[in-house]
């Protein structure tokens, strides 16, 4: 992941100095490439140690380091800008996208995501907006597991989410998992299975399992690319389902 992506993940556990040192940075990322660390340390309000610490968190061994990896993601950003049109600029991001992807969807990773799918008797799926096209596809895929997942649109899901137990699973798929359409959703007695791209959503205490997956700007909300993960995490799951009831493979 690179470090916008890292700072985003551990955002929820950032003590009071992370979080002006992430404020700091966020709002002005360009200053890390030319500024030492007792000079970030100083703008940041914190003493070096502290910053030294923060970039420790991320898993940098030290500040230049993390300043390198600041310095690269932001010149792949305007590289990307310098070729020009957004038919490029997608491509670009989309490229990156797949390689953090790999980073994340492991194949012991899936295999855990499939066993734990497999535990439910019941599964529902649904999506907020546009995310509920993998809801279908996954119910489709699965089918031919003779594993039958029920798709329901998101403004049928408060009815429905009133009948579900502990029993039965709900997988969410949500980008953002900002919309307040997500509420009435996740208010139920089902187990959910969150699938997003942001790691610091407000729905962790009512969330059993997360899957997050990554993106390539500095905030989620505004990666137009997102959703195709979704796709392909479908896939994945229905392929590693099938090899763990030893079905043939979609």
């Amino acid at each position: 992941m690179n470090p916008f992506q890292l700072m985003e993940l551990h955002k929820n556990s950032f003590t009071k100095n992370d979080q002006l040192i992430y404020k700091t940075i966020t709002k002005n990322p360009e200053q890390i490439i030319y500024k030492s660390s007792s000079v970030m340390a100083q703008t940041c309000g914190v003493s070096q140690p502290a910053l030294s610490r923060f970039v420790k968190s991320l898993g940098y061994s030290r500040y230049q380091e993390f300043r390198s990896a600041v310095t690269a993601s932001l010149a792949h950003q305007e590289d990307i800008k310098a070729k020009g049109t957004s038919h490029l600029a997608y491509f670009n991001n989309m490229y990156q996208l797949l390689g953090e992807t790999e980073k994340v969807l492991t194949d012991s990773y899936m295999r855990s995501i499939a066993k734990y799918v497999l535990k439910f008797q019941n599964i529902f799926a649904t999506g907020t907006g546009k995310s509920f096209a993998p809801a279908i596809l996954l119910e489709q895929l699965m089918r031919k597991n003779y594993i039958f997942i029920h798709s329901t649109p998101n403004d049928s899901m408060e009815d429905l989410s009133g009948y579900l137990d502990k029993k039965d699973l709900l997988i969410v798929f949500s980008v953002h998992a900002r919309d307040t359409n997500i509420e009435p959703i996740i208010n139920t007695k089902a187990k959910i299975m969150l699938v997003t791209a942001n790691p610091n959503h407000a729905y962790s205490h009512m969330v059993d399992k997360n899957v997050f997956l990554p993106f390539v700007s500095i905030d989620p909300e505004t990666s137009s690319v997102s959703p195709i993960l979704f796709n392909i995490f479908v896939e994945l799951l229905t392929s590693y389902i099938s090899k763990e009831t030893k079905l043939p493979e979609l």
